[in-house]
């Protein structure tokens, strides 16, 4: 969507949900009021997507009602508990889906599980130094479960980019019906307070098993561009971008997942994971991006690395874009020794794995830095995030052994099929999406995958504005 007249000049603007009640409004699951709705008018302006921002507090409470709710970190003092949010996508996992359509009710992105999308997209472009600086205030995230229990201990405050599909590049959105999308109206649906935070419960300190959040002064703010002449001009189509989301189980060690995604242009596709256990799992973070994992012996946690050996793209049954499968065979190391039946723990880092990873994120020479690295997945050598134990009130340093002790994992699988940058795409309208995973998991503890398609659609116009949409 890049803008066909030049821009004369911008106008700033701020609007309120069009849902809230009143100045002071509040919005959370628990309340009954999980759904934020914004309208942005049709008018012969360009939106500036790169400049749009969702703005608001987010306060964590827990089931006594006391706000701020916790002593993460043993910040104050005792009883010590947990409650926290992901630190590598921080507040934005209180957002389920977001749904992004015309003021007509035409859809042009629904874009689900919106934090898992993050938990790919952010850390898969942003290094350890953008964690301390401008993703902090962002979208309150760490990148660190230390630093991030600190900052769940306060309100916290954000000016959110949205990374659905048809604002990631940031390209000018012309808004008029006659010429543009017919303005658009954006609805955020939060998530479950289950499923937004989680952590653990100290003895005496069962009420943060309660702890919800809730977010109030909330607007969208962003920039108009006045296009010259006070007109946009005519168009016959008009092309954007959009994510589409599909949800599957892995549990034995050679999985061929089969996906009818009917898109006609097909930019990329990735998958990440976490154990299917974990979600809405007070315990465990529903938003982490694990390798496959088997689980302890005699524990039935999921924290044993099950790596995959081999991983194929397949399209209508050939092989494609890749005419090969990604063997990782040579750094997978088994050890019959091994403590809890953790026997792949020593396995190396499978770096052409992250690499057609990487360049489904986004193409690689547009990637400067990143999270993912040999020493952020759990090696050996890694250097591992601190791990707070809320029985002892101390902080301890993880292990290769258990990879949820607090490692940086940003791991997935995908490619990218507009490998050069020049606008290819991939037709899956009438034909069949395959992931084949051959890998180490032993059909004990099952994996959820969560798959993400960036595809472009048209809109199409005559003399009276919009005609159809398609994908």
């Amino acid at each position: 969507m890049s803008a066909k007249q030049p821009i004369q000049s911008l106008k700033r603007f701020e609007i309120a949900p069009m849902n809230q009640s009143s100045g002071s409004a509040t919005f959370s699951y628990k309340d009954g009021n999980p759904l934020i709705q914004f309208e942005i008018g049709a008018e012969d302006l360009y939106l500036m997507s790169h400049t749009l921002r969702v703005n608001f507090q987010l306060d964590i409470t827990n089931g006594a009602g006391v706000q701020p709710n916790n002593n993460n970190q043993d910040a104050g003092a005792t009883p010590f508990s947990s409650v926290l949010t992901d630190n590598k996508v921080g507040v934005a996992s209180c957002i389920e889906n977001i749904t992004v359509t015309n003021l007509q009710n035409n859809v042009l992105e629904y874009c689900r599980s919106y934090p898992r999308l993050l938990a790919s997209l952010i850390p898969g472009g942003a290094g350890f130094g953008d964690y301390a600086g401008y993703l902090t205030q962002q979208f309150a995230a760490s990148s660190n479960v230390q630093v991030q229990g600190r900052m769940c201990n306060r309100k916290m405050e954000v000016s959110m980019p949205l990374m659905c599909g048809i604002f990631l590049n940031g390209e000018n959105i012309p808004l008029s019906f006659q010429a543009g999308t017919g303005g658009l109206r954006i609805s955020i649906m939060l998530s479950p307070s289950i499923q937004a935070l989680y952590g653990l419960d100290a003895p005496t300190v069962a009420a943060t098993r309660n702890s919800y959040y809730t977010l109030s002064k909330i607007s969208l703010t962003g920039q108009y561009g006045v296009p010259s002449g006070g007109r946009l001009p005519a168009i016959k189509q008009l092309g954007f971008s959009a994510y589409q989301n599909f949800y599957s189980v892995l549990t034995t060690n050679d999985n061929t997942q089969q996906i009818s995604p009917s898109l006609a242009a097909v930019v990329s596709q990735f998958s990440n994971f976490v154990p299917t256990k974990n979600i809405s799992n007070w315990s465990a973070n529903g938003y982490a991006t694990t390798p496959l994992l088997n689980e302890a012996t005699g524990t039935g946690d999921p924290v044993n690395v099950a790596p995959a050996d081999g991983i194929s793209f397949i399209r209508a049954g050939v092989q494609y874009p890749l005419k090969f499968k990604i063997d990782s065979r040579q750094m997978v190391q088994f050890d019959p020794a091994a403590a809890a039946g953790n026997f792949y723990a020593t396995s190396g880092f499978d770096a052409q794995r992250q690499f057609y990873y990487q360049t489904a994120l986004r193409p690689i020479r547009k990637t400067s830095q990143c999270l993912a690295g040999e020493n952020s997945e759990g090696l050996s050598i890694a250097n591992g995030d601190l791990n707070h134990n809320t029985t002892t009130g101390t902080d301890v340093q993880g292990s290769a052994a258990g990879v949820s002790a607090g490692f940086q994992n940003c791991y997935g699988v995908g490619c990218r099929y507009d490998a050069l940058g020049n606008g290819s795409t991939a037709n899956f309208k009438n034909q069949s999406f395959s992931l084949r995973l051959q890998s180490k998991l032993n059909g004990v503890s099952a994996m959820s995958a969560y798959t993400y398609f960036l595809h472009r659609g048209v809109i199409n116009y005559d003399g009276n504005g919009i005609v159809s949409i398609s994908t």
